[in-house]
Order: C-alpha cells, then sequence, then structure tokens
C-alpha cells in the first residue's frame, strides 16, 4: 500500500521540476550544478516524505528544500581552493530566463541571498507572499519587508543602467 504523502511528493516533482531547477540555476549559474542541486533535493525529499504534514504544502515544501540544497551548495563550494596554476575551460551555457541583457540578472544577482530568493520566488516563480513567507520560514511581515527593500534596490539598480 503506498503512502499518499509520497505520491504527493512525486507528483510536485514531476510537476514542477523544471522550476525547481530554473530556483537552483538562479542561485549558482551553471546549468550542470543547479540540476546536481535539484537532484539532491529530489533525494532529499524522497527521504523525508513522512516528515510532510500537510500534502497542500508541499510544493513550498519542495521549494524550501531546493533553497536549502542550493544554498548549502554555496557554502561548501565557496571554502573549495582549487589547486594548480592551470584553469579549466568552461563552456558557457545561458539559461534565456536568466540571460537577458537588460541588466535585470546582474542587478537580481548582485541582492543578498535573502532578498535575491523572495524576488525570484515571487517574480520568476509567481508564488504568492504567504507561500514565500512558507518557503523561506519567515512572517509574512518580513517577506513583505525584504520584497520592498529588494524592489526598491533593483529600481536604483536599474535607474542607474538607464542613466549610462
Amino acid at each position: 500500500m503506498t503512502d499518499e504523502r509520497y505520491e504527493c511528493v512525486v507528483a510536485c516533482i514531476t510537476q514542477y521540476q523544471d522550476r525547481y531547477y530554473k530556483l537552483a540555476y538562479s542561485y549558482v549559474k551553471n546549468k550542470e550544478e543547479a540540476l546536481d542541486i535539484v537532484q539532491n533535493a529530489v533525494l532529499r525529499a524522497l527521504e523525508n516524505y513522512s516528515k510532510l504534514k500537510n500534502k497542500a504544502a508541499a510544493k513550498t515544501w519542495l521549494y524550501r528544500i531546493v533553497i536549502n540544497e542550493a544554498l548549502r551548495y554555496l557554502e561548501k563550494n565557496r571554502r573549495e581552493i582549487l589547486s594548480g596554476e592551470e584553469k579549466m575551460p568552461e563552456t558557457p551555457y545561458y539559461e534565456e530566463a536568466y540571460e537577458r541583457d537588460d541588466g535585470v540578472k546582474k542587478a537580481v544577482s548582485s541582492l543578498p541571498a535573502e532578498l535575491r530568493t523572495v524576488i525570484v520566488l515571487r517574480y520568476f516563480e509567481e508564488l504568492s507572499l504567504k507561500e514565500i513567507a512558507e518557503v523561506t520560514q519567515t512572517n509574512l511581515s518580513t517577506v513583505k519587508t525584504r520584497l520592498y527593500g529588494a524592489q526598491r534596490r533593483l529600481r536604483d539598480a536599474m535607474k542607474e543602467v538607464a542613466s549610462l
């Protein structure tokens, strides 16, 4: 007999896999790394599906796992130091949603992680403020404050780009 929570988690993974990838990509800006993050997040979700208390919150629960995996990955790789003089050639991968020449990508990428997360979840993933609060495990008022601050910073950055 299958567990309903497991089936719900699998359904969310299948339905929203592209969104989870885009979210991971917004953190690491690398195709392979983003795929690794999503794969780790899926594995973690499937291992811990029994901890999901509310099936209706599966989507936001998975977003939280992807964000945690992305942050964990960034923290781990920040500490790694490459040895040797030679540089490894890297073929750039361009994700259309994040590779626009209008300065938005650069402005969003320059935001601190907590502000960038709110912007990405709100405008790229189209989550409601309440869902963002669940994903980030913060108060709704904190989400609103972060969103306002991020919007203000982006508006200022875009004014600078427009004046050039």
